[in-house]
């Protein structure tokens, strides 16, 4: 080989050389923001159950102020997941696919709890119950006369029905045998049993038609026990520290202005500290869920 040559040979070598190096030394300084930057999510889903209306984007929107409450004092991103399909929930419950949920129904979280690891952190102050309510006119007396009448519940297994079943079966009625009909929304059940479709319903204490029948002239002929209402939940994702100095900004919130409106602005009052052994009782009254095959 030439000496020109072989001198422009070296050259190119010792470019490469250089060219990968710098180009091995420029990746590594692009993946170090990247890696420092990254934060793992927190994944907050929100269902309220029947009780509530509102599409995904409306429910985002009224829990921003909350999910930011969470942000700050767990010093992580939060996203705010909306889900109403009980199913598709106890499916992403069982994965633990979501650091905190707050529910309406809480025969989803207290399955949660006993089966999948989660913890309870907050619930709402005032408790929930299930009622049943009948038109002023009704001859109905109590929950022993609704047997051989038309019965309007909430979707078939939500946790509404699953209480009225349980309330039947403690006085000696098979929901099973009984004409029910199920409908999702709530207020459709107060609309059907203002106009007469139905002799009895089954409605949730804090849905617009339990807080109202009474006071529109309605009559509730039987109540279920108090249970708990939208309980917050956490999965092993988060530490016992985590929940502690979470329930603990959460608890404190009704305590200034701003918390107030803020949880006014999502239904609630406040929230209190709770006990799994809530969650189980409570289970372990309602019954295993037998879902009839199709």
């Amino acid at each position: 080989m030439k000496p020109s040559l072989l001198y422009q040979s070296l050259k190119f070598a010792r470019f490469a050389v250089f060219s990968l190096a710098l180009g091995a030394g420029t990746s590594a300084l692009a993946q170090k923001p990247a890696a420092a930057n990254s934060q793992p999510k927190i994944l907050l889903a929100i269902n309220e159950g029947g009780a509530a209306n509102a599409d995904a984007t409306e429910t985002i929107l009224r829990f921003q102020e909350l999910s930011r409450v969470v942000e700050k004092t767990l010093r992580l991103p939060v996203t705010i997941v909306a889900v109403r399909d009980r199913n598709s929930l106890l499916t992403a419950l069982q994965r633990q696919a979501y650091a905190l949920l707050l529910a309406r129904p809480n025969d989803v979280p207290a399955q949660a709890i006993r089966d999948f690891g989660y913890q309870p952190v907050v619930t709402e102050k005032v408790p929930s119950q299930a009622l049943f309510i009948v038109r002023k006119d009704s001859p109905l007396k109590s929950i022993a006369d609704v047997k051989g009448k038309s019965i309007v519940t909430p979707d078939q297994y939500s946790q509404i029905w699953r209480i009225a079943n349980a309330m039947l079966r403690d006085n000696r009625i098979a929901m099973s045998g009984e004409k029910v009909r199920a409908m999702r929304d709530q207020a459709a059940i107060g609309w059907s049993m203002e106009n007469g479709f139905f002799d009895v319903a089954v409605v949730n204490s804090v849905s617009a038609t339990g807080r109202t029948w009474e006071k529109n002239g309605g009559r509730v002929i039987a109540r279920s026990a108090e249970m708990p209402n939208m309980p917050l939940i956490a999965s092993p994702e988060l530490s016992a520290a985590q929940v502690a100095k979470l329930r603990a900004a959460l608890v404190a919130l009704d305590s200034s202005e701003n918390g107030k409106a803020m949880l006014k602005k999502i239904g609630l009052t406040g929230f209190k500290e709770t006990s799994p052994q809530v969650f189980l009782d409570f289970l372990k009254w309602l019954g295993e869920l037998e879902v009839a095959k199709q």
